[in-house]
């Protein structure tokens, strides 16, 4: 790699202009060029961050500009492709949440890092999180004794469908980060009132036509429970109160000796908080939790911290955020759907079917 680290990024949406906008203020790093099947959007902000060099199509920039890093911005029906296509070239990879419409995607672009030696890491910010990284400090230094109990918590304001794809994988990355491999799932989907069925899978646009094209989705609440290694128990429940609530969105850790709660709705500032017992005990009680100190996880954002651990990442060291942790969070989600068509049973992980489970279902009637 040259004096900076060079970035292509791949879709300039939302999503996009961030990464263009993180990247432009990191020092070391640089954007080299813009991708995107949309000429207006590519001249929008190609003149607003002064970047000349565009494309409409991806292939044809990874030969031409050879960056050290492709950053893959789409929607998530196009991931597999650019990620793919970069890999195989050598090109190391960033990609957006959550890493593919279904698990044979996932695969296939884990295996194209593999054989070519370049890294993939998929962009769960949380997995850097300031609160996140001092919590496993905590953990490790055994502040709350042994880990029972990982509980994830969603942000609200998405039907569970749409919040599985849209917010699903940051909270099991998160529960990832303490509950090591997951090796089961029992999960339960709800649609109107009951239990959901074949009849209810639809397309995320459907679902909700102002979120992301993120494949199929189903269902408006969700609960699914977790076996990890090591006997760790998980749980996450997805709400759909109508209403976004950040404070709620993170991780609980139940310990045997006390309990610590991240929450994640912010990179700075305060969002790890200490409770010295294992259990809650009384309401009157939780004024108990105890703030702890962040102040040696440094200001840099998330999102920064994941270019500089992929770009850092040596020969044979995965990068925080890896395309195969990037694959757990998600196998986490697929689980629940399958899990819920087997009559909530648990179902061993990882899934021997990689094909998406909805599609299957609605496929069968």
């Amino acid at each position: 790699m040259g004096d900076k680290i060079r970035v292509a990024v791949i879709g300039c949406g939302g999503m996009g202009r961030h990464h263009v906008e993180v990247v432009q203020g990191m020092d070391g790093f640089e954007v080299a060029a813009l991708c995107d099947v949309s000429a207006e959007a590519l001249e929008k902000i190609g003149d607003q961050h002064q970047i000349p060099a565009r494309y409409e199509d991806c292939e044809k920039m990874f030969d031409e500009v050879s960056p050290d890093i492709a950053a893959v911005a789409t929607q998530t029906r196009g991931h597999c492709g650019p990620v793919v296509a970069a890999l195989r070239r050598g090109i190391s990879v960033l990609c957006e949440k959550p890493i593919a419409i279904d698990l044979a995607e996932a695969d296939q672009m884990v295996e194209a890092g593999r054989a070519s030696g370049a890294r993939l890491a998929i962009n769960q910010q949380n997995h850097l999180n300031p609160g996140i990284r001092k919590a496993r400090e905590l953990v490790a230094q055994g502040l709350i004794g042994e880990v029972v109990l990982v509980r994830g918590r969603n942000k609200a304001g998405r039907k569970s469908g749409n919040e599985f794809m849209e917010m699903g994988t940051h909270v099991t990355d998160m529960m990832l980060r303490f509950g090591s491999m997951p090796q089961w799932c029992a999960g339960t989907v709800y649609a109107q009132g009951r239990l959901a069925g074949p009849q209810d899978i639809m397309e995320a646009k459907e679902m909700s036509p102002r979120d992301r094209d993120s494949g199929l989705v189903m269902g408006e609440r969700a609960l699914a429970h977790y076996g990890f290694a090591g006997g760790v128990l998980g749980e996450i429940h997805f709400i759909d109160y109508p209403k976004t609530m950040g404070a709620n969105y993170g991780v609980d850790l139940l310990g045997t000796e006390g309990q610590l709660a991240v929450r994640a709705s912010g990179h700075v500032g305060q969002n790890l908080w200490y409770l010295p017992r294992p259990m809650e005990g009384q309401p009157a009680d939780l004024g108990d939790w105890q703030a702890m100190d962040l102040s040696d996880m440094g200001a840099e954002s998330p999102i920064a911290l994941m270019y500089r651990g992929l770009a850092e990442a040596a020969a044979g060291v995965e990068p925080p955020g890896s395309g195969e942790e990037g694959r757990w969070a998600f196998e986490m989600i697929m689980a629940i759907y399958q899990s819920h068509r087997e009559g909530g049973r648990r179902v061993e992980l990882p899934l021997a079917d990689r094909r998406h489970p909805l599609e299957t279902w609605r496929a069968q009637g």
